[in-house]
């Protein structure tokens, strides 16, 4: 972006005005020309660190565009599933599991995934149920029946790496935006943007970037310890969309930021076919445009949320509400009233709910943490009534109800 359309930071700059001055083990306050604590600046990457990383993983990977005729669903010495592809057996993820089983209508797309993993125990992690060779004879027998009435000159593409996995079933007409590609898209437009939490890999992209004060001015009174990142997605295997949505960070929190999404668009383009890159590089700098003025608006909403308050309603129970809401499962639930009772409790209110359920986010896996963040974001939006509604159903919770939503000893 250019100069003269820096954003504005308009929110209560006395939100966390000791940061400047908060030591940490990588040094004091701010990292030069960000609003990013130097210990979170120092797990951050560079554009070109990121670009190294994935290209590591790119050179350990092939591509096979095969007629399905030289695909044979077989198992290998340690009674596993895999795909045997001209001599070479792959094992195969559940999502190229689940892209088998939907492309060679096997009546469940998730038997084939169900069959292939432990059962074990949410809470103590223990496997209640380990699979053996019985259960991939069964996948055998389930992929073998599927594909004899398939076309067997019908050609695939198929993602390999050379530690033996398969990731990708995709159709021979699958187009996929390459990530090093949509990495120097952004850079192009945002540089000087740092990686942040970047958790996917070579197919997939979850991560966020955090955008310098060259982007943001806050104004003089700079000790806000909040700033805006982008939120970016893309998966070269059919995961996720490519995205950009807006996002904060609080500098402060220094093991993990505590942010949520405010609402954004993210462009819808089919893995189809040639893609068009010119055109898609003008959506993506067209979508940021509109993406990046909500930043500001964004902190404004979620220092506001302050002032939704618990008044006499316990907070378990308000958490509760909220949790139930959005149909969290009992895991889920348990998780984000942890995170409360360990780090927000000094909030007693929607604001602590919020980063508890974005905190809770970053235990889980990418699609959950991803998930969280949205539904965080979501709740800054909130009016006077709807939260009156949270709260009078908060306080009409009886203890039977607490418990099939959290694990009783919290």
């Amino acid at each position: 972006m250019s100069e003269y359309e820096k954003l504005q930071m308009t929110a209560n700059k006395d939100e966390g005005g000791f940061v400047k001055n908060l030591k940490g083990q990588t040094g004091t306050g701010f990292a030069a020309g960000t609003h990013v604590h130097k210990d979170w600046y120092a797990k951050t990457q560079s554009y070109d660190e990121g670009m190294e990383a994935l290209q590591k993983d790119v050179d350990e990977r092939e591509d096979l565009l095969i007629p399905l005729s030289h695909v044979q669903p077989a198992i290998n010495e340690d009674d596993q599933f895999v795909f045997e592809i001209e001599d070479r057996n792959y094992t195969p993820t559940n999502w190229a599991l689940g892209q088998f089983s939907t492309k060679s209508a096997i009546p469940s797309s998730t038997v084939l995934r169900e069959l292939n993993r432990d059962i074990t125990d949410p809470f103590t992690k223990m496997v209640g149920l380990k699979r053996d060779r019985q259960d991939a004879e069964t996948m055998v027998a389930l992929a073998e029946n599927a594909m004899r009435r398939l076309d067997q000159n019908k050609k695939y593409r198929v993602r390999t790496y050379a530690d033996g996995t398969m990731r990708a079933f995709l159709s021979e007409r699958y187009a996929c935006v390459d990530n090093r590609w949509y990495l120097d898209v952004l850079k192009s437009y945002l540089p000087g943007g740092r990686l942040s939490h970047w958790r996917g890999d070579a197919d997939t992209i979850y991560g966020n970037i955090l955008l310098p004060d060259t982007v943001i001015d806050y104004g003089q009174d700079d000790d806000s310890d909040y700033g805006g990142m982008l939120s970016i997605g893309n998966c070269e295997i059919g995961k996720r969309r490519v995205s950009q949505c807006p996002s904060l960070f609080r500098s402060i929190c220094m093991n993990g930021c505590i942010w949520g999404q405010v609402s954004g668009k993210k462009i819808s383009k089919k893995h189809l076919g040639k893609i068009n890159l010119e055109e898609l590089s003008i959506m993506i700098r067209d979508n940021i445009d509109k993406q990046l003025p909500l930043i500001p608006l964004g902190v404004e909403r979620l220092i506001a949320v302050r002032s939704y308050d618990c008044d006499d309603v316990p907070m378990k129970n308000l958490v509760a509400a909220v949790c139930s809401s959005f149909r969290f499962s009992k895991s889920e639930s348990t998780e984000v009233l942890t995170q409360w009772v360990q780090n927000e409790r000094q909030d007693r209110n929607l604001f602590g709910i919020v980063n508890s359920i974005t905190r809770a986010g970053q235990t889980f896996g990418n699609d959950g943490w991803v998930k969280f963040d949205e539904l965080g974001g979501s709740l800054l939006g909130m009016n006077d009534s709807r939260w009156n509604a949270f709260k009078q159903r908060a306080d009409s919770f009886e203890e039977k109800e607490l418990e099939k939503l959290f694990v009783t000893a919290i």
